[in-house]
């Protein structure tokens, strides 16, 4: 009998809260960055083209559900990475999710910051997938970044890429990631 109610519980918990989720993704859609996340195949391809080494400082700028601080976490053992995220939920989602790998602890932040107003000239390696609008916005602190920094973008390149190397992957007719190496 308490097994059942117990399970209810969780079940009509894990309900809420998967309503509250699609609730979030669809208000989110009112912002300038909505949120969307990034497809577990693309992830693959960012975490390989980011080329992380040791000792690097990596920033996902809208970290949402921290799919991509966990495949950056699991293949580079020895840098810190953090997530910027405004919003309560996805930030929410993120630190479940952290939890359940104590192991990344101290190397994984979620930090809760709007990323239009953070200095990224610390970090080396930087992911964003952001609309067009967003990413005009924080171009004048791209172009702050230190020599030899990464910009990754999934869907939306940089329109004025002066001071940058830029390499595309073109993964379909609609996907493409974005990969600038700060000269």
């Amino acid at each position: 009998m308490i097994f059942l109610f117990i399970l209810q519980w969780v079940f009509g918990l894990a309900l809420v809260l998967f309503l509250g989720y699609i609730a979030y993704i669809m208000i989110s859609f009112k912002n300038p960055v909505p949120y969307v996340p990034t497809p577990r195949r693309i992830v693959k391809i960012i975490v390989g083209m980011a080329e992380i080494k040791e000792g690097e400082k990596v920033c996902d700028l809208g970290s949402g559900s921290g799919k991509i601080l966990i495949a950056l976490a699991k293949k580079n053992k020895r840098n810190l990475i953090i997530g910027v995220e405004k919003f309560f939920l996805p930030r929410l989602v993120s630190q479940i999710r952290l939890f359940f790998r104590p192991s990344f602890k101290k190397r994984v932040q979620v930090v809760k910051a709007d990323f239009f107003n953070i200095d990224l000239h610390s970090f080396d390696v930087i992911y964003c997938f952001l609309t067009p609008e967003a990413m005009r916005i924080l171009e004048p602190k791209f172009k702050c970044l230190k020599p030899g920094s990464r910009l990754i973008s999934y869907m939306f390149p940089l329109e004025d890429q002066a001071g940058f190397e830029e390499t595309i992957e073109h993964i379909s007719m609609k996907d493409s990631v974005y990969l600038y190496k700060k000269i």
